[in-house]
């Protein structure tokens, strides 16, 4: 996809001037409260793809049971779930699909042309995962992936023609487009807020990712600096930080014996200021990893220890590959239509129609 709109490239210029302020002002911690939403889930409840089939050893942004892979690609025209709160095994059809991931993923308040995107990125990604002979995970309990109409109509109530009426109307712009790279669906990989630009999928999730996915990489993404969830914090500990390390890396877990100020140490941070690599107990880890294993919203943090206590301060939420949902929002209300959102999340990729 392809822009020369002047405002839009003026957009992208207020971007790299905003994610530069970001690496360059540290920002207070805030304790703010999430704002109320409307409809749907909030950015707050770190709606994101699931962790694609890499060889990775990171941990799904989801924990869902292994997709059961099939003998043969699904049926065209339908989605085929496994429900992690039932343990059944159904098939939905295309557009009921794409309208109730729509309901799980974003605040139905966003502007429409970030619905619109999250649409597309929604589509484009389960249908790979279709292509692939995939059994699509969802956890309709926890509005995961996918949730029944009958879900909606519980929770909106009062309100739920009108949510329903701006999936419908963000549905019915995009149906049945998808985003290609060299004529296949891509891994349209998506997460809630940014540290303030997404990461490039070699530092997360398999260091020849680039090579198949040359689409994810790092872009800016200052505007999440101001959705509410941007910052959090977690404090854990020695005791607390033992224990967590414990229960993650059961395998091979990392020694602790030393002193707790040399626990976790020689961290290497990304460009976009993710930790790609530390020592923990002497061995080295992921930042993705530490991120699973302490329990923070992403592996963009900094930390601090005193008085046998870790402090952890965390920027952004989501693995960080791909589309930021927060910055889709950010862009959208600044003019930026749909396709100029994916174009700037996923560079190099083709808009297509089923």
């Amino acid at each position: 996809m392809k822009h020369s709109d002047p405002s839009f490239k003026r957009l992208v210029l207020t971007f790299l001037l905003l994610y530069a302020l970001i690496a360059l002002v540290p920002l207070a911690i805030s304790r703010a409260q999430p704002m109320p939403v409307k409809g749907g889930s909030s950015l707050l409840e770190a709606a994101s793809s699931p962790e694609p089939s890499l060889s990775s050893s990171g941990p799904p942004e989801v924990r869902f049971p292994d997709a059961s892979p099939q003998n043969s690609p699904q049926a065209q025209g339908v989605f085929t779930l496994r429900d992690a709160a039932t343990g059944e095994t159904f098939t939905v059809p295309e557009r009921e699909f794409v309208e109730a991931s729509l309901a799980c993923e974003m605040d139905l308040s966003s502007p429409a042309e970030a619905l619109k995107a999250q649409a597309v990125a929604a589509y484009t990604y389960y249908s790979r995962q279709r292509t692939q002979g995939q059994t699509i995970a969802c956890d309709t309990a926890n509005w995961l992936v996918y949730v029944p109409e009958s879900a909606m109509r519980e929770r909106w109530g009062e309100d739920y023609e009108e949510y329903r009426a701006a999936i419908r109307a963000a549905v019915d712009a995009v149906e049945g487009q998808l985003l290609t790279y060299q004529d296949k669906p891509i891994l349209a990989a998506y997460f809630a807020i940014s540290t303030g630009g997404t990461e490039a999928v070699e530092n997360v999730w398999s260091p020849d990712a680039a090579a198949e996915h040359p689409y994810l990489q790092a872009v800016a993404s200052p505007g999440d600096a101001f959705s509410d969830g941007y910052l959090s914090r977690v404090q854990l500990t020695d005791q607390q930080f033992q224990e967590a390390v414990a229960a993650h890396f059961t395998d091979n877990p990392p020694d602790l014996s030393a002193p707790p100020e040399n626990w976790l140490t020689e961290i290497e941070y990304t460009p976009s200021r993710m930790v790609k690599t530390a020592k923990l107990g002497g061995r080295s880890v992921t930042g993705p990893e530490l991120r699973a294993a302490l329990g923070l919203r992403s592996a963009g943090f900094t930390f601090t220890r005193e008085e046998g206590v870790f402090d952890f301060t965390v920027r952004g939420w989501g693995h960080g590959v791909g589309m930021s949902q927060a910055g889709a929002v950010f862009l959208a209300k600044r003019g930026a239509d749909y396709q100029e959102i994916l174009a700037h999340y996923y560079p190099g990729t083709e808009l297509a129609v089923e």
